[in-house]
């Protein structure tokens, strides 16, 4: 028969000190791969804002070249 002691004592149970901080290691590597979501959620979003002004210059560029072959053209024809 085995009594309320015999369950409380540690050396009688299954050795979990392990397990036991597992949960608080998945929760620190969560905090972690968060915390890293995060910072690339930025670097994104900064990434993004730049390849816009890079699409505008390239538009602004094409559109100034268009201008100046036509005036070339023009030019040469006349």
């Amino acid at each position: 028969m085995t009594t309320s002691s015999d369950h409380a004592d540690p050396s009688t149970q299954p050795e979990d000190t392990g397990t036991n901080l597992l949960p608080e290691q998945a929760r620190a590597t969560v905090e972690e791969i968060k915390a890293d979501n995060a910072a690339l959620e930025e670097q994104n979003q900064i990434v993004e804002a730049q390849a816009e002004a890079v699409a505008e210059q390239a538009r602004q560029l094409a559109e100034v070249t268009e201008e100046v072959l036509e005036e070339l053209r023009e030019n040469h024809e006349g």
